[in-house]
């Protein structure tokens, strides 16, 4: 199948692509994601002045509510942070270009525990990159929803799952654990279950509940340092 095809079947019959890429090839991964990275560079050109505003906000606040800092330390490190606001963010790009395939990397290397080390299949990483590069072009459809509502509200925290609920306070664990379950995430979760049921010939549930209850866990893990972060700023 084309390029293309991939991309219009990854959201339609994902099952043919899976079984059109399980045999590894680098040209079968690598232009997926390349595709991403490019995609992840595009998507952040829109919502630039946003990411900036929201890192200063999110920055000055940290400082202001640290009790660790004297005042004159806090005025400082803010008068910092607003000198560099007007020089260019290279870094900025360099990570939205390789923040998405440095995540396929790890959940492939996530799949491939699961499926090897856990329920003694015999794939190749390769195999699974292929697969959970071409989930993420899920991540094309995330951008069009997303961006237009954060650019319509201002804001970075949209959420398109239970983060709707706004269940807890801002901040909190639950709250943070709660924003973390999103429609999309949970997509992908699934379309890489089908993949690894492709690769390695037997029922998608087992690993679909295996990639869940990872899942899960690192919400929790991410919702616990935010906590935790967020008490350290008080």
């Amino acid at each position: 199948m084309s390029i293309l095809s991939n991309i219009i079947n990854i959201y339609l019959a994902p099952s043919k692509v899976f079984e059109a890429v399980k045999d590894f090839g680098w040209k079968k991964a690598s232009i997926p994601l390349l595709i991403l990275a490019v995609v992840g560079v595009i998507a952040y050109l829109p919502i630039q002045d946003l990411a900036a505003e929201y890192s200063y906000e999110k920055a000055v606040s940290f400082i202001e509510n640290s009790s660790r800092m004297s005042e004159e330390a806090k005025a400082e490190a803010i008068q910092k942070i607003e000198e560099g606001m007007d020089k260019p963010h290279v870094g900025e790009y360099i990570s939205a270009f390789v923040e998405t395939p440095v995540r396929i990397l790890f959940m492939s290397l996530v799949a491939l525990i699961i499926g090897n080390t856990f329920m003694g299949g015999g794939a190749k990483f390769g195999q699974l990159l292929n697969v959970t590069a071409w989930t993420y072009m899920i991540n094309i459809l995330e951008a069009i929803v997303k961006i237009p509502l954060m650019l319509k509200k201002w804001t970075l925290e949209v959420y398109t799952g239970l983060g709707v609920l706004g269940i807890g306070e801002k901040g909190s664990f639950i709250n943070s654990f709660f924003n973390g379950f999103d429609l999309f995430a949970l997509w992908r979760i699934i379309l890489i279950a089908i993949g690894m049921g492709i690769i390695y010939s037997k029922k998608n549930r087992p690993y679909l509940i295996a990639l869940l209850i990872f899942w899960v866990l690192l919400i929790a893990v991410g919702a616990g340092i935010q906590s935790f972060l967020g008490g350290l700023a008080g």
